[in-house]
């Protein structure tokens, strides 16, 4: 159940499970290490769930987020302006949010210059000259005499005094700027009529991603306070400009609006899906990160695994980009990889442990660790990363995720239950089971509260200084939760809570070296 446990007491059991020892006569019993990487038996390969999968040339697609608000859009918005001066009487429009549909008469207009030219025009139609007549209709139309009072003009040939003008586009009456008696002048802009059937949502975006975004693709928008809105979208202008201040571009989508429940400054969540192109990709579980970099494992066959450093490019839709480091066809560990990348770092120092002790007065910068065993106690904050990212971003974990290192955990708990860092790991095994049941929102924040809460021990008095070189900063809000972040701008995964860095003190747990140190070092098996 657990090969990484070596005594040399013939009639012991296993600390972990409880199961009796049995001899290791032959080193088939156990992964071994070498040129051809590890060699599992296969109970063990079943025991832990190793399943592979093949690395091909498949179509990736890429996931952008942005967000954004509902604004009017400016194509259907109408200026009803005066093109002659006059007085108006009868005003139909008395407010702002008045509807106006097509053709509704607006206001009558008293117009002495529209009087003088409708007499021109019915003295044009009583000679019957026809460029007579067309110019002085080309005349009213340019004073602003609409279509339906010339044709009533024309057949009743009495001149109408208070021309009606109306609405050429229907809306909501947005802007009123006048009264009726109120006299006009040519270009005064009587009232503006917005349409609502289709709204603009202006999105902001990183703009590292807008190169991948262009007029004419599909969105799919998400409005907390209309969730029964039209949630699709088309990205109508990308703009060519980037904010300096926060790195961030500018997109406008055009929504419907059929149901008139999308208002003018609604916040909106945007997902827009664009084609990366095909390339060699594994799924992303498949790809192990640690301080060695990106590296994933190779399936050999006959129970051989082989672990290979990749370089790695876009992940979407459960995959990640291979740039280098593999081949199409290649197989590789997409379950149980943890357990086999730690076997094959642990028994390369297996001897050394032997040698090496450590009791529960050991201080955490004492306790002697190789670097294959710092490696593994690493995983404990890449997963408070994740827990990190996906309550920041706001998506579900993937609970199996945590399972490989339950099973790691299980192997550090037991071989140093007896020091300082056995009640860490403990802890910490807590808090990511406690995690693995929560998934997202505040119970997963409670979850990565308690386990940064086991874990600080071991980060300040550990390896803090190990944990500064790799680029980590560890903060802490006004209420006294901890988290990792991989870059130093601020994102609190507890709310709005005020937080700070945390120094790391300069400290740096012993990392044994392969060899052990000669007697007379005093610092030997530090």
């Amino acid at each position: 159940m657990h090969p990484h446990y070596i005594s040399t007491d013939p009639d012991g059991s296993c600390p972990i499970c409880g199961m009796d020892l049995v001899p290791a006569s032959s080193d088939a019993a156990l992964p071994t290490t070498g040129s051809a990487g590890i060699a599992v038996t296969p109970e063990i390969i079943q025991t832990i769930g190793v399943r592979t999968a093949v690395a091909k040339v498949t179509p990736m697609t890429q996931m952008l987020r942005a967000f954004g608000t509902v604004e009017a859009n400016e194509r259907q918005e109408t200026v009803v302006a005066s093109r002659v001066e006059g007085w108006i009487e009868d005003l139909a429009v008395r407010a702002v949010g008045d509807p106006v549909d097509p053709g509704t008469v607006l206001y009558r207009l008293y117009s002495p210059d529209l009087i003088a030219a409708q007499k021109d025009f019915l003295n044009a139609l009583d000679i019957g000259n026809e460029a007579r007549i067309s110019a002085v209709r080309q005349r009213l139309v340019s004073l602003g005499m609409q279509g339906p009072s010339i044709a009533e003009l024309e057949r009743s040939r009495e001149v109408i005094e208070r021309v009606a003008i109306r609405a050429e586009d229907g809306g909501i009456v947005s802007e009123l700027n006048t009264r009726d008696g109120d006299y006009i002048k040519p270009g005064d802009d009587v009232m503006t009529l917005q349409s609502y059937e289709d709204v603009w949502v202006i999105a902001d975006m990183p703009e590292q991603d807008l190169h991948l975004v262009s007029a004419g693709q599909a969105a799919t928008l998400d409005f907390p306070s209309a969730p029964d809105a039209d949630s699709s979208g088309r990205v109508d202008y990308v703009y060519p400009t980037v904010d300096p201040a926060t790195r961030t571009g500018r997109l406008r989508i055009v929504v419907s609006n059929a149901s008139g429940r999308l208002r003018p400054g609604a916040y909106a969540d945007i997902r827009i899906e664009t084609e990366a192109g095909a390339m060699l990709a594994v799924p992303s579980e498949a790809v192990l990160r640690d301080s060695r970099g990106a590296h994933v494992i190779l399936a050999l066959g006959e129970g051989r695994f082989l672990p290979r450093v990749v370089e790695t490019g876009m992940s979407a839709g459960g995959m990640t980009e291979i740039e280098a480091g593999l081949q199409e066809g290649d197989r590789v560990v997409a379950s149980g990889q943890y357990l086999l990348d730690s076997e094959a770092k642990l028994r390369e120092g297996f001897s050394s442990l032997n040698r090496l002790q450590a009791d529960e007065d050991t201080p955490l910068d004492r306790i002697p660790l190789d670097q294959a065993t710092l490696a593994q106690i690493d995983h404990f904050a890449d997963m408070a990363l994740y827990f990190h990212e996906a309550l920041t971003d706001g998506y579900a974990i993937e609970p199996s995720f945590i399972d490989p290192l339950l099973t790691l955990s299980e192997s550090l708990a037991g071989r140093f239950g007896g020091t300082r860092l056995g009640p860490i790991v403990t802890e910490t095994q807590a808090a990511l089971r406690e995690a693995k049941a929560a998934e997202k929102g505040e119970p997963l924040a409670e979850a990565l509260s308690d386990l940064m809460e086991a874990f600080e021990p071991w980060l300040m008095e550990g390896a803090p200084q190990h944990y500064a070189d790799e680029g980590l900063t560890l903060f802490r809000d006004v209420n006294g939760h901890l988290w990792l972040q991989e870059s130093s701008v601020l994102r609190n995964p507890y709310g709005t809570a005020d937080a700070e860095s945390v120094a790391w003190p300069e400290r740096m747990a012993a990392v044994r070296e392969t060899e052990p140190r000669p007697a007379s070092d005093p610092h030997a098996n530090h």
